[in-house]
C-alpha cells in the first residue's frame, strides 16, 4: 500500500503540473480567450489575471508548477531511497501542508474578494488536499514499517 500511495502522489503531481501549466498559459493569454470562462463568476481569466495571480513578481501558477515538481520528486525519492524515506516524507508532508495553506488562502481570495471561481484552481485545491492526506498516510505507514 505504501508504494501505491507514493505512486498516486507522483501521478497527482503530474496532474498538478499540467493543471498549473494551463493556468500559467491563461495568466499570459489575452482576456476573453480562456476555455474555462463560463461567465463572470466561473472564470479563469478573472482569477488568473487579477492582482492576486502573482506573488513576489512571479505568477502563482508558475510557483504551483515548481511545487508540484518538488512534490513529485520527493514522492519518488521516498519510493526509492528507503534509508532516508523518513526524512523525505517529513519534507513531503511539510511541503504539502504549506501548499494546502496557500491554496486555501487563494480559494478564500477567489470566493470572498474576487467573487469568482477558477475551475483550474479548484482542481489544484483538490489535488493538494488529496496529496496532503496521502502524504500523511505514507508517513504513518513508513513509521509503522510500511505495508
Amino acid at each position: 500500500m505504501y508504494k501505491v500511495i507514493l505512486i498516486a502522489i507522483i501521478f497527482m503531481a503530474l496532474a498538478g503540473i499540467a493543471d498549473s501549466g494551463y493556468a500559467l498559459k491563461q495568466h499570459y493569454a489575452p482576456p476573453d480567450v480562456s476555455s474555462c470562462d463560463v461567465n463572470e463568476t466561473i472564470s479563469c481569466t478573472a482569477v488568473n489575471q487579477s492582482s492576486y495571480s502573482e506573488a513576489f513578481g512571479l505568477p502563482v501558477a508558475g510557483i504551483g508548477i515548481a511545487g508540484y515538481v518538488t512534490i513529485g520528486l520527493l514522492a519518488g525519492a521516498a519510493l526509492y531511497r528507503k534509508s532516508t524515506a523518513s526524512v523525505i516524507l517529513k519534507l513531503l508532508v511539510a511541503l504539502a501542508l504549506a501548499a494546502l495553506a496557500v491554496s486555501l488562502y487563494l480559494t478564500y481570495i477567489e470566493l470572498f474578494v474576487l467573487h469568482a471561481v477558477c475551475p483550474l484552481c479548484m482542481l489544484s485545491l483538490l489535488l493538494i488536499i488529496s496529496t496532503t492526506a496521502l502524504s500523511f498516510t505514507a508517513q504513518m505507514l513508513n513509521a509503522r514499517g510500511r505495508d
